[in-house]
């Protein structure tokens, strides 16, 4: 079962590589509503493919997981590839009948330091907590069916998942069952944006550097709001926080010193979140639908784009 949106550039390898499983499956793909080809390449491998416009990931992973017909449901992402021997793997703990749910490891496809940083604390985080994520994750549909399932979840979807499916049944992480996958910059520098931010906390602290204990707070504080609280909505945060900067410093005059410290810190940490983690993973996204484009684009918009592309090597 996989979710997708505007995969058109990589989607026929991913369904490709489930194709090339051993095991015998249905293959379901949820389109939210693309503008591209990606339901027209998916209808020539999958077995169903639904299209949801205005779903959210959490509907679309809920609705493919009730529409599956098989005994166990395994999920992954359009912008993953798979071994062949990944759902063997990845199955082999439900030998068990007391296990009702396995996750699986990650490989970056787009290799560098920052990227196989995140598949190890991925790794770690999985085999600690046992909270799969649903780019490689298999739980038995029946025990599925009796849970609150994914869509009582307003973000991490896949982490609430798990942790209700905990209740029902044992839970195992298998590394050799791994995906590779493309870790998206925002990605990326998830964990070593919140590792960073707590050591500012401390490190201003300890120093009584107010604006670096903001800074840090802003930004873990965005962090765990985005990830308790979603809603739809056209805001950017960014913005937001970039309304408030101004806002601060022109009735600097008013606060106290510490006050406005603090304040500039904080909103700087929320702005430095938001941008990274929603900003220009939009940009990215934006980009990747470009190169899609037939017609050329010489002008000095379409020329930079193209440069980033390159540069980005999207």
């Amino acid at each position: 079962m996989i979710p997708a949106l505007n995969e058109e550039a990589g989607i026929e390898r991913c369904l490709r590589s489930i194709r090339r499983q051993s095991q015998p499956l249905e293959l379901i793909l949820i389109d939210n509503g693309s503008v591209d080809r990606t339901p027209e390449i998916a209808r020539m491998h999958c077995d169903r493919v639904l299209v949801k416009p205005g779903y959210s990931l959490a509907e679309m992973r809920d609705l493919g997981a009730r529409e599956a017909t098989g005994d166990i449901v395994v999920t992954t992402d359009a912008d993953c590839e798979a071994p062949p021997h990944w759902i063997r793997e990845l199955i082999k703990p439900f030998d068990d009948p007391k296990v009702v749910a396995v996750g699986g490891a990650f490989r970056p496809l787009n290799r560098n330091q920052l990227s196989r940083f995140y598949c190890w604390m991925s790794a770690l985080v999985q085999g600690t907590f046992h909270l799969f994520q649903g780019a490689n994750m298999a739980y038995r549909r029946d025990v599925f069916l009796r849970s609150p399932g994914y869509a009582s979840a307003k973000r991490a979807e896949d982490w609430n998942l798990s942790w209700h499916l905990r209740g029902y049944g044992k839970t195992k992480f298998i590394r050799k069952a791994y995906t590779f996958t493309e870790i998206p910059f925002n990605r990326q520098v998830e964990y070593p944006g919140v590792i960073l931010s707590s050591l500012l906390v401390f490190l201003g602290g300890a120093r009584g550097w107010v604006n670096m204990v903001g800074f840090g707070l802003g930004y873990i504080l965005s962090e765990a709001f985005t990830f308790m609280y979603r809603h739809r909505s056209n805001l950017r945060y960014s913005h937001l926080a970039l309304i408030g900067l101004t806002l601060v410093f022109a009735f600097q005059r008013t606060l106290p010193v510490v006050n406005y410290m603090f304040l500039a810190g904080l909103l700087l940490g929320v702005f430095a979140y938001h941008f990274i983690s929603e900003d220009i993973r939009q940009a990215i996204e934006d980009l990747k639908l470009y190169k899609l484009r037939a017609e050329p684009d010489n002008s000095i918009k379409g020329l930079i784009k193209q440069g980033l592309i390159k540069v980005m090597d999207l």
